[in-house]
């Protein structure tokens, strides 16, 4: 085992100098295997954003992001409520049914309506949307990039906070959306809606309807008898592929470096540790592949998908 190691990495004279994982047909080989595992990552990263699992793990980690950014600020942080995350999922559905992205529906409907559509009695409350993402990471820094946004993130009148991340088609385009919903109660709250905020009607439509499909992990989360801290729902929702969609980018990058390390220190050892005995081609062969390597190592599948991020 050990004459089979030195002989695959190690240049010497019983491979005549020349480390048998240099040679062009194991280069080539090596190279299909690591473009393939690059490509299964990608392309698992784009599937798994369109899952529910995503869904659920997704509004708990912009949970998570948002306040271990307020305690980087000595801010406190923001507890979960669900009446703001069921306004949050009404609102990203009402969107898909209706075909638009922003703030104030084509119809005039305000962020506001939904927060008293589900009887949240609020003294202030703020709205942050994104769309077309599939890290949560991605998200939270294009937000904290944007001064509107990260106002509403550190803004310390705010006390609560809710999400919903629902996957859909906007203008023929298969997206993901989050909702982010902000608020603070008065000290007294009702289940109904308060008299001096009257819900808003629209002369040219009824109420508008929303869609039932919500994902039976994300309604325990939503009507459960308690309000879990961020960090369990987190842990919760957690799996074995969660965590492989959302490290795998990372690790892989890793791990091509420590591979290209390791064959730039075997061709050193191949050109210097006997200067009299070169091979031209299988160095010119290694130097291509460790460029290959290099290119693809620094290649990151999740901010190319990330890059079309539109939030307001």
């Amino acid at each position: 085992m050990k004459k089979k190691i030195k002989r695959t990495f190690i240049p010497h004279s019983d491979n005549d100098f020349r480390p048998e994982i240099l040679k062009p047909k194991t280069l080539f080989i090596l190279a299909v295997v690591l473009l393939l595992i690059k490509f299964l990552a990608f392309s698992y990263a784009f599937y798994y954003s369109h899952t529910d699992q995503f869904a659920i793990v997704t509004s708990s980690e912009l949970i998570s992001l948002a306040n271990q950014s307020r305690a980087e600020r000595g801010l406190p942080p923001l507890e979960v409520n669900p009446k703001l995350s069921q306004a949050a999922k009404e609102k990203a559905y009402h969107m898909l049914q209706n075909q638009y992205f922003a703030h104030t529906s084509p119809t005039g409907i305000s962020p506001w309506y939904w927060l008293q559509r589900i009887g949240y009695n609020y003294s202030t409350a703020g709205e942050n949307l994104a769309k077309d993402f599939t890290d949560s990471i991605y998200v939270h820094k294009a937000w904290m990039n944007s001064p509107s946004h990260r106002s509403n993130i550190l803004n310390n009148a705010y006390k609560e906070i809710g999400i919903a991340v629902v996957e859909g088609e906007i203008n023929g385009q298969r997206t993901v959306l989050a909702v982010q919903y902000f608020g603070k109660t008065f000290e007294k709250t009702t289940s109904e809606p308060i008299a001096q905020k009257p819900i808003q009607k629209q002369p040219e439509q009824e109420e508008p309807e929303i869609l039932p499909e919500i994902a039976g992990e994300e309604i325990e989360l939503l009507k459960g008898p308690k309000t879990p801290a961020a960090e369990e729902i987190t842990q919760e929702a957690r799996g074995v592929f969660t965590t492989i969609a959302e490290k795998s980018e990372s690790w892989i990058q890793k791990a091509y470096f420590i591979i290209l390390a390791i064959l730039i220190l075997i061709v050193a050892l191949t050109v210097f540790v006997n200067i009299r005995v070169q091979y031209p081609k299988t160095i010119f062969t290694a130097v291509a592949f460790i460029i290959l390597l290099a290119g693809v190592a620094c290649f990151n599948g999740q901010a190319i998908l990330n890059s079309g991020i539109d939030i307001i």
